[in-house]
């Protein structure tokens, strides 16, 4: 598995745009402005997801797959912990636990999670970002979308950045019978970090994909001390390097458990449920 840090960024095979024979890229190479790279999607690389957001709406937060399963697939990513028992954050090999007393922990290979979606994160772009002031959430999501050549593709980010202020939130631990997640999100434990240096680890999904994923963009934050972190709700940049890998291709696992096998996904408004989960405060 790859460690590769926001300084680590594929070389680019030339510059332009190509829309033939199934390939859209973007490649840039213009150092001067901070931006370096390109956004060609990964031959043989793809993403590895265990399980779908359907599930999580459904109430199924059972851990199913070993972590060691999932860190074989992938040393970056997000997913959650047994019974909503934290926001996980997979970065450079490891797995930490954000959990809802405003802690942060090692997550044991030998644990099961009930869902996650990996990479192994080869950036090929890097971009500088603060040059020009601090960017909001809507910003920096927007300066994002414009470096993409399709949104139709698949996006692995991570942006180390120094954060004006950053708000996250961490589920509070579920026991059976579990509830649905818009219902247990309910009493989602949120901290407002201020002022806080760290990594904001995600990706992009095509808005087809919403309910197997969460379509757009979907982020948790785990700062540099490794001691705060969660599901991001909102920032304020600062400055901070960008660095995303495009991927065209996704590898999906299902839960082979009996409570999957039976669930009723088709009674979920999942669009309106996953955004209202996905990014709104419970306050």
């Amino acid at each position: 598995m790859g460690t590769n840090g926001p300084d680590s960024v594929a070389s680019a095979p030339g510059s332009g745009t190509t829309v033939a024979g199934g390939t859209i890229a973007t490649t840039v190479t213009t150092a001067a402005s901070g931006t370096i790279g390109h956004l060609n999607p990964a031959i043989g690389l793809n993403i590895t997801q265990f399980s779908v957001i359907h599930a999580l709406m459904a109430g199924l937060y059972d851990g199913v797959f070993p972590a060691e399963q999932v860190l074989a697939k992938g040393d970056f990513g997000i997913g959650c912990g047994e019974a909503l028992n934290g926001e996980l954050v997979f970065v450079d090999g490891l797995i930490y636990r954000c959990t809802s007393d405003g802690r942060v922990s090692l997550v044991d290979e030998t644990e099961r999670v009930p869902f996650a979606e990996v990479v192994d994160f080869v950036p090929t772009l890097s971009v500088r970002l603060g040059d020009d002031g601090p960017l909001d959430r809507e910003a920096f999501e927007s300066r994002v979308s414009s470096l993409m050549p399709s949104a139709n593709l698949f996006y692995a980010i991570r942006l180390e950045a120094e954060f004006d202020r950053m708000l996250v939130r961490e589920p509070i631990r579920q026991h059976h019978p579990f509830k649905p997640l818009i219902e247990a999100m309910k009493t989602q434990a949120e901290s407002e970090l201020g002022e806080t240096s760290g990594s904001l680890i995600g990706f992009w999904a095509p808005g087809i994909y919403q309910g197997i994923s969460v379509a757009g963009f979907h982020f948790h934050y785990l700062d540099d001390a490794r001691a705060v972190g969660g599901h991001s709700l909102d920032y304020t940049i600062a400055s901070g390097t960008l660095t995303m890998q495009a991927m065209s291709s996704l590898t999906l696992r299902l839960p082979h458990t009996p409570e999957f096998g039976a669930a009723d996904f088709e009674g979920i408004d999942n669009d309106m449920a996953i955004r209202r989960v996905e990014s709104a405060s419970a306050h």
